[in-house]
């Protein structure tokens, strides 16, 4: 009886403590955060007009892909290695820099009234830049995104939680195409680059953020199309003359990465948009994005790109999935502040060729005692 009273006396107290946490400190979060972001926006403005002089001067480092990947990419190609065949080391929520302090501090407070339930270590998560990620070796990176609409102008952010933790290498995501895009043009024959688009649910939102429906993922869509241009390899593309996704994985069709070299793969995060964006054409021929699944969905004829974010799911699931339906899977090696050598060994042993991880290489290994990489130690591997 003693211990439920002193369980339940804790949890009020943590209550208690959390209530009154958000609402003296959530003001001076939000103020940071509207600061910071107008201080991410000149950032981003001014990296994009520095790549872009770089570039058009030649004055930039070309990578070695061949020495990032650990495998000699040429004769990949030349041996006809397909997409579905090659794994990566992919960054999750590639965008986020270090939170603002009020925030970082406002997480320490809940660890500490919540008796360690609620880890403090999260807001201290911070990516490099895009480029960097790219000159490093990494193919696959994530990007969650909100739309804002002013007027008639529809434009999407990219962001993680509106007004409490928005700090972001990437704010305006037509910016961070255009980054995609200079750094693809400018390493011809890279390894294809997947990004993964993750349409928020906003907790609170800004100015004018609306929840993406389906005029606005047309015009997502439209924006992805503009940017990326020739660098774009749409479901069309890899479909080629099969009349579904199905149809051409359970033909063990997938595109041969000499056919992908140089190309951007955008994949929509499963959403609430993502049925009626699929509605629209069954067969996925018209869109630009490919729709990233379920388990339960996995033999839908638009199926190609699935979710299992668990590590106990995806080694449950891999052989199914993986070797069998021909299907590409994301998965979750761990997050920010939490990881622990099974998962690391179950998600890289599973055959699943998108790994997420909040422990990246990075441009400068220094201060880093930790990062997930494949046994060749880079970021990428041929099955």
């Amino acid at each position: 009886m003693q211990t439920v009273f002193n369980y339940l006396f804790k949890f009020t107290a943590s209550l208690i403590s959390l209530l009154l946490f958000v609402f003296t400190g959530l003001p001076a979060v939000i103020s940071e955060n509207k600061s910071a972001r107008e201080e991410n926006i000149v950032q981003q403005l001014e990296r994009i007009e520095a790549l872009s002089e770089a570039y058009a001067s030649g004055n930039y480092e070309r990578v070695n892909e061949s020495a990032l990947a650990g495998f000699d990419v040429a004769k990949a190609y030349a041996d006809g290695v397909k997409f579905n065949e090659v794994a990566y080391i992919a960054t999750h929520n590639s965008y986020q820099l270090e939170s603002v302090p009020s925030y970082r501090k406002l997480y320490r407070d809940f660890e500490n009234v919540t008796f360690g339930l609620i880890s403090g270590d999260a807001p201290e998560y911070c990516s490099d830049t895009l480029t960097e990620q790219f000159n490093v070796g990494i193919r696959s990176i994530e990007l969650d995104i909100e739309t804002v609409v002013d007027g008639d102008n529809v434009g999407f952010v990219c962001t993680h939680s509106p007004l409490i933790d928005m700090t972001s290498s990437c704010y305006d995501f037509s910016l961070a195409l255009k980054e995609i895009k200079m750094w693809s043009d400018a390493n011809p024959n890279h390894l294809p680059i997947t990004v993964i688009i993750e349409p928020k649910k906003i907790f609170i939102p800004d100015k004018g953020m609306k929840f993406l429906n389906m005029e606005y993922a047309q015009l997502l869509d439209e924006l992805i199309r503009d940017v990326l241009g020739e660098s774009l390899l749409t479901p069309a593309d890899m479909m080629g003359d099969y009349p579904s996704l199905k149809a051409m994985r359970e033909a063990d069709g997938w595109l041969p990465f000499a056919e992908c070299a140089g190309k951007v793969v955008v994949l929509l995060h499963d959403t609430t948009v993502t049925k009626d964006y699929i509605a629209q054409d069954e067969t996925i021929k018209s869109q630009a994005m490919f729709p990233m699944l379920r388990y339960k969905d996995r033999d839908k004829d638009y199926a190609s790109f699935l979710i299992v974010n668990k590590p106990k799911d995806i080694d449950k699931y891999s052989q199914e999935l993986i070797f069998e339906k021909n299907l590409v899977v994301r998965t979750r090696v761990d997050t920010y502040g939490s990881y622990n050598e099974e998962d690391r060994r179950l998600t890289l042993e599973s055959g699943a060729q998108i790994l997420s991880t909040d422990y990246p290489p990075k441009a400068d290994m220094t201060d880093v005692e930790y990062a997930v990489r494949f046994d060749n130690g880079t970021a990428n591997i041929i099955k």
